[in-house]
Order: C-alpha cells, then sequence, then structure tokens
C-alpha cells in the first residue's frame, strides 16, 4: 500500500536526527493508550486528542512486515510488569475481538509530533496469556489482522 509522507516528515528525515516513537491504543471497554516514548504524548490521530502514557510494561512492539497479498497475519504484543488494574481488565472483561492500532511517528527537536503518524498495524486481540511470578507479571496479546475471521 502506498503511504505520502508530509513535507514536515520528509523534512525531519533529512536531519539525520531522528527520534521515533510508537502509539498504542487497545481498546478495551476503556481503551489503553500507550506511548515507548521516555514521556506522555498527546495526538489527534484518532479524529480527537488522545493522550498515550509512556509506560515501563511496554516491553517492545513485534517486528511485522506489511503484506501485499490477502492473508491472515499475527503479531504477539507483550506487556511486562503488567499491574494488576491491567491483568484485571483482561481476566474479567471478554477482550476477543477488541481492537488494537499501532502507529509510528516522529518528534522533532523540541519534542513535539511532526504531522501526524503513520498506521503500521491495526488487528483485533485473537488470545491472551497472562504469566505471573512473586516477582514479575507479563501479558501477552496475539493479535490478528482483519483477514482472521474470513
Amino acid at each position: 500500500m502506498a503511504r505520502t509522507l508530509t513535507t514536515a516528515v520528509k523534512n525531519e528525515l533529512l536531519t539525520n536526527e531522528i527520534v521515533p516513537f510508537h502509539l498504542l491504543t487497545i481498546g478495551f471497554s476503556t481503551p489503553v493508550n500507550l506511548t515507548d516514548n521516555s514521556f506522555d504524548l498527546t495526538s489527534s490521530i484518532s479524529g480527537s486528542s488522545v493522550t498515550y502514557t509512556s509506560s515501563p510494561f511496554l516491553v517492545s512492539l513485534p517486528q511485522f512486515e506489511e503484506q501485499t497479498d490477502i492473508s491472515k497475519v499475527s503479531l504477539n504484543l507483550v506487556l511486562s510488569g503488567a499491574d494488576q488494574t491491567f491483568i484485571s481488565t483482561v481476566l474479567n472483561e471478554n477482550i476477543v475481538n477488541d481492537a488494537v492500532e499501532i502507529y509510528r511517528g516522529l518528534l522533532d527537536s523540541n519534542n513535539s509530533i511532526i504531522a501526524d503518524p503513520i498506521l503500521l498495524y491495526s488487528g483485533n486481540i485473537d488470545t491472551f496469556d497472562i504469566a505471573e511470578s512473586e516477582t514479575e507479571s507479563s501479558v501477552q496479546l496475539t493479535v490478528v489482522s482483519h483477514w482472521a475471521d474470513f
């Protein structure tokens, strides 16, 4: 799928001072908005202003490649050190089929978001797994593209 970059993004890429970040929205009944950035970010990519919380338990985002054919693509999203509120939500709500969106954007030298972040992945939660010990916990969400329903 062809993507168009704004002039502001193209200019920032030319500076070689790229500061990338990701925005993650998990569509629970009360949506969870997280960023892998070191501080909270506010963006209006969803049409209204949303604050994405800097999260210490968003360990990493999975590697994936864009597909040009129609296929079921899945990824595993791991949240380590998830607190009891998050784990309770996963256990007590029917989260299967809740939407998950991952965006990538760039920050300028003033730590402001440059234009609109690009949608990298959009899918739905297929399964989840919770791992807990006395000292740590993690939640793994398996997210599949909408083609999984066909």
